[in-house]
């Protein structure tokens, strides 16, 4: 049973929450939404995360307590009672497919319409997969109009007949989907809406500018870590690699023989992902198993076991860039956020493996609320998750607004029509 809430008030239409179910840690972002363009931080919820491996649920129980109490936290710091959110969704599971997909445009004015879009991208989605395979999103690349290409806006009020579309197909696993699905429902919450977590990360940590010239995103995570490559201003490719920074901790447990507390601890406050970043080798204190005598190491000797394991991280990364065909295209060059990149020296090294300038992502273009309580790149995906909620709802609200506009025009034009049929039936 759910824990009953005390001095909350009831939700509203624009209150938007983004929860993040990471490997190590849960959080939840609560805003309310300020005009189309703004929103307010309210509240924060975070808790250890507890039942997946790599992105996917292997125990529900402990995830669903885990998001229950993260849910709790963030309904109690904002005074919101949660009713919805939107989730982010990761994992080396996530596949991204090219493919095409063409319409025609039944109208007497062959102008294109929002309904011509939605009939296209519905188009794009028939095709075989896998039976444990589903699709998470269809992201539009490019749109044909009659032969026509180059066309990256929404086409929608263009003339043509034939309407085309280049397209990036997302897909993950089923179970995957519904097994966390199921973990947080069962918090008495629902879904609104289920979003990449790289695209949602994106949303807080990149600008358009950088997503125009191009750019590579990789988010280090706790158990996986995702890379999204985007240019022209839409995704281009994702993908998924199952090391992260629970790797580094579990490596600095089986080196120094210690707890996977006290490895975390040292991580944090003396690690580097790079030795030569470290500027006077002092020698630390670690806490033994069962209070046995403390042990010694150095911060030498904690920065050669995390480089090694950084370095997969940025070569299995460098390897995905390339395979979107658009490595040298890349102008801004690599954001890396998430709490892996907290890591000093993890800029530094990142730099050298992949051969680009790289900065570091941090949650910007916040108004109000709780601003320099998320400006860390562990609350990306939260941010994200609550930025693109407010767009979606913006993009829905300006669907009804065309689609309206377009049956008055419509009718307007018919109006005419009957009108010059009369004047002519009249003679």
């Amino acid at each position: 049973m759910r824990a009953k809430r005390k001095s909350v008030k009831n939700s509203d239409d624009n209150i938007i929450v983004g929860l993040d179910v990471g490997t190590t840690k849960i959080c939840v972002i609560v805003a309310r939404i300020k005009d189309d363009k703004n929103i307010d931080i309210l509240g924060i919820g975070k808790a250890p995360s507890y039942g997946l491996h790599r992105g996917i649920v292997v125990n529900p129980n402990k995830t669903t307590d885990s998001i229950r109490k993260a849910i709790e936290e963030a309904e109690l710091n904002s005074g919101v009672s949660i009713k919805s959110v939107s989730v982010g969704i990761a994992g080396h599971y996530i596949r991204c497919i090219h493919s095409n997909s063409a319409v025609g445009i039944n109208n007497a004015e062959r102008i294109i319409q929002e309904e011509d879009l939605l009939r296209l991208l519905e188009q794009s989605k028939i095709m075989k997969l896998p039976s444990d395979t589903t699709i998470i999103d269809v992201i539009p690349q490019e749109y044909i109009i009659d032969g026509k290409d180059g066309i990256f806006d929404s086409p929608v009020g263009m003339f043509g007949i034939r309407l085309e579309a280049k397209v990036n197909i997302i897909t993950g696993l089923v179970s995957s989907i519904d097994d966390l699905s199921k973990c947080v429902t069962s918090c008495d919450v629902d879904i609104d809406d289920i979003v990449l977590e790289p695209i949602a990360s994106s949303n807080s940590v990149l600008d358009e500018t950088e997503k125009k010239v191009g750019v590579a995103m990789i988010d280090i995570g706790g158990g996986t870590s995702d890379i999204a490559v985007f240019k022209k201003g839409v995704l281009k490719y994702t993908a998924g690699i199952g090391i992260a920074g629970n790797l580094v901790t579990n490596d600095i447990v089986e080196a120094l023989g210690i707890s996977e507390t006290e490895a975390e601890r040292i991580k944090r406050e003396y690690g580097y992902a790079k030795v030569s970043e470290i500027l006077n080798d002092a020698e630390i204190t670690v806490e033994s198993i069962k209070g046995k005598i403390p042990k010694k190491s150095s911060k030498s000797i904690l920065a050669r076991i995390i480089q090694a394991r950084m370095q997969d991280i940025f070569e299995l990364s460098a390897i995905e860039i390339k395979n979107s065909q658009i490595s040298n295209e890349l102008h801004a060059g690599v954001v890396i956020t998430g709490g892996g990149s907290l890591i000093k020296g993890t800029k530094e090294l990142a730099e050298e493996i992949l051969g680009m300038e790289v900065n570091l992502g941090i949650p910007t273009g916040l108004t109000g609320g709780l601003i320099k309580e998320v400006e860390n790149p562990i609350f990306a995906t939260g941010v994200g998750l609550v930025l693109h909620r407010l767009k979606t709802l913006n993009d829905n609200s300006r669907y009804e607004k065309n689609r309206k506009e377009m049956r008055r025009k419509s009718l307007t034009v018919k109006s005419i029509f009957t009108k010059v049929k009369q004047w002519f039936d009249e003679l």
